[in-house]
């Protein structure tokens, strides 16, 4: 009896970072000739918390088309494996990226079109994508339940600064020491983002580890599956805009590039890279992104 067994090509890259095994993993495989089933049977394979697909597009302006899967579900946009599939193209020389330089992309997603901007520099990729600028709700009530979530003290929060929210909320801590050695109770926290509406929350203080970066956050999502994730793009566009109304960010001819840390204290070191542009005293645009290296290629066997 023979079988013809189909292979695709697949490829594990690590977002936020230059370093092998750290930073945010992603799947990156070429999706043209897939089902939608097909599709989610790989990233249930992998099992990394987002496999992204590379499509044709299917609007008349775009470039490309990504789509992305968890391993039980399809999501409509997903940072990190944006950044980790825009690597893997253009080290393999895609979309015509076969020199150094700038390259700027529009891609086909399922959250409308999404601006990509790689630069290529020796062996190095940087990436970044546009987000949408958020308005945050204040909402410092929340803090007297926090205290049972997080398992620690009134003391701990960063008093001087408003807890808000978007769909993530935003948790001010005075200290990167209590960052790092938070034990949170995931099953209370699920619930309590539950009752809220809210996709996860990201824990943060302006105490840093490198000079250079303007904050250190982590961000928890038991409520879907993601007790934490080693590095979260979409967290730091609000973060940008958040720390932009405190006045901790330095504005140069209306713009403000820095960079974000996030993943240390689970050994997944990443860094981010945020620009936020400025006009009239108001936020008008944010973009997110970083580096990554990829860990892992090889070749998947389909079933029939």
């Amino acid at each position: 009896l023979y079988i013809l067994m189909v292979k695709i090509k697949i490829k594990q890259v690590d977002a936020f970072t230059t370093t092998p095994h750290s930073g945010n993993p992603a799947g990156v495989v070429d999706g043209k000739d897939l089902t939608e089933q097909q599709m989610q049977a790989i990233a249930r394979e992998l099992n990394l918390s987002e496999t992204a697909f590379v499509l044709p597009p299917t609007k008349p302006d775009a470039d490309v088309r990504l789509r992305w899967f968890s391993p039980t579900t399809e999501v409509p946009l997903c940072g990190h494996a944006t950044v980790a599939t825009f690597h893997s193209l253009a080290e393999e020389g895609k979309l015509d990226m076969t020199t150094q330089g700038k390259y700027y992309f529009k891609v086909d997603t399922a959250s409308g079109i999404l601006p990509v901007e790689v630069t290529k520099n020796g062996s190095v990729n940087s990436v970044m994508f546009g987000l949408k600028v958020s308005t945050l709700e204040r909402v410092t009530h929340y803090k007297i339940d926090l205290v049972r979530v997080l398992n620690i003290p009134f003391g701990d929060f960063e008093s001087q600064i408003a807890m808000v929210r978007t769909d993530y909320l935003y948790v001010p801590l005075k200290r990167l020491h209590t960052l790092f050695s938070l034990k949170p109770d995931f099953l209370t926290m699920a619930k309590f983002l539950q009752t809220r509406k809210l996709r996860g929350m990201c824990l943060f203080t302006t105490e840093t580890i490198d000079r250079e970066s303007v904050v250190h956050s982590r961000f928890f999502a038991p409520n879907i599956g993601i007790n934490e994730d080693p590095v979260t793009g979409s967290a730091h566009g609000p973060l940008a805009v958040f720390l932009y109304e405190l006045g901790i960010l330095d504005i140069k001819n209306g713009r403000c590039i820095f960079q974000g840390e996030q993943g240390d204290a689970i050994g997944r070191r990443g860094r981010v890279s945020v620009e936020l542009c400025v006009d009239d005293g108001k936020p008008v645009s944010v973009k997110i992104g970083g580096n990554a290296v990829t860990v892992l290629e090889g070749e998947m066997v389909l079933r029939e």
